[in-house]
């Protein structure tokens, strides 16, 4: 088998690689619509000018078999610069994270081992001190090249899921998944909407006019959800925000997004974005009317009715609620599987002292706690 070389392009030659990309990730397994086409196309759009990123080819006989992106910055964690590395669309300041997920190197199928190794001959003869790796499956064949470049910090979060087939299999519908507590709560809920508003209804964006009202009525709900708890909310950052909406203008066409609301009457009480990539529904962001009672649920509900409606649709295979562990995604799914936030680290001055500011930090903050165990709490990034 002839030998894969790598190939560095400058970010600005994307419109001439984008097709070759858009080829590749047709053909390859592990693709997600977080590396499809009309995410990077926007990503680059939105984020390539401050970033910069390597635009990166795997080339065997002549022949482009393999890609992906390499962000590079000089971040000061603690006073320390480290020299970091980023796989595809990632490395943006973190308030404006598009939280990148189901992240992989695109390959050929009969290519993937040759192209990651590839790669990680390609990172041997680079500097740098911290690979990151950001929501990549359990068994990435990345992963195991990555073990050989540094030391490992492994981060899990587990990505909730409704399995269509399974519940179409036994033809009791939705509702005989659920526990009988949480169909409680949705029913209830649905009822005190009813009394007090008026008739539920419930839509979905068919038109660009009709994408870019309930978006904006996500984004309203979504900030004075946050600003509630004291955050500035996801689309407080104008970066993060101009991506979606070119996102949402691209992917609409191609029917790879996905938004819609919830109504009690004339008051929208739920609005959620998410993308549809091959049978599967990728739920991304949301917006929520919350009220002093605790016994209406519109995140429960919305996302109820919107699983009952994508059921519905024989194309459709799975509704992902992607990383995070909330309660309502545990009471909603079916199914879970892990996603892995990885950190490579060499063993470089600037690591080390990392490593060694850090470990002050933690017995600092143990000491003062009146014990030895720490534990990182994962947050939610969607919803």
């Amino acid at each position: 088998m002839a030998e894969i070389s790598v190939q560095k392009l400058h970010w600005h030659q994307w419109s001439e690689l984008a097709p070759t990309w858009e080829r590749i990730h047709s053909t390859c397994p592990d693709a997600s619509f977080f590396l499809s086409r009309e995410w990077v196309d926007c990503w680059l759009a939105t984020f390539g000018e401050d970033l910069k990123p390597d635009l990166l080819t795997f080339v065997r006989a002549g022949h482009v078999v393999g890609c992906c992106l390499l962000v590079w910055r000089t971040e000061r964690v603690r006073g320390i610069p480290l020299r970091r590395v980023y796989l595809n669309c990632a490395g943006e300041n973190d308030a404006d994270s598009t939280c990148i997920e189901y992240n992989s190197v695109l390959s050929l199928p009969d290519c993937a081992d040759q192209v990651v190794e590839a790669l990680g001959i390609f990172l041997r003869n680079r500097r740098w001190d911290e690979l990151l790796l950001e929501g990549v499956v359990e068994h990435s064949p990345f992963c195991t090249v990555a073990n050989s470049l540094g030391f490992s910090e492994i981060s899990i979060r587990p990505s909730h899921y409704v399995e269509f087939s399974r519940i179409r299999a036994n033809g009791a519908g939705f509702d005989s998944a659920l526990s009988s507590n949480t169909r409680r709560q949705i029913r209830r809920s649905q009822w005190l909407y009813e009394q007090q508003r008026g008739p539920s209804s419930f839509r979905i964006a068919r038109t660009a006019k009709e994408a870019s009202e309930i978006f904006a009525r996500l984004v309203d709900l979504h900030q004075l959800a946050w600003k509630d708890r004291g955050q500035p909310g996801a689309f407080a950052s104008a970066h993060f925000t101009s991506f979606h909406r070119k996102l949402i203008q691209a992917g609409l066409a191609q029917e790879r997004i996905i938004l819609l609301e919830m109504r009690a009457g004339s008051e929208t009480i739920g609005a959620l974005y998410g993308f549809l990539y091959r049978g599967k529904v990728y739920f991304y962001q949301s917006g929520f009317r919350y009220t002093a009672d605790a016994r209406l649920k519109p995140g429960l509900l919305t996302h109820y009715l919107a699983i009952r409606h994508c059921l519905e649709q024989p194309a459709l295979n799975e509704y992902d609620f992607l990383a995070g562990d909330s309660q309502y995604k545990r009471s909603l799914a079916t199914a879970s599987r892990p996603l892995r936030w990885i950190v490579v680290r060499r063993s470089t001055l600037p690591t080390l002292l990392f490593r060694g500011t850090r470990w002050a930090a933690r017995l600092s903050r143990s000491h003062s706690a009146g014990t030895g165990m720490l534990r990182d709490v994962n947050g939610d990034p969607h919803g």
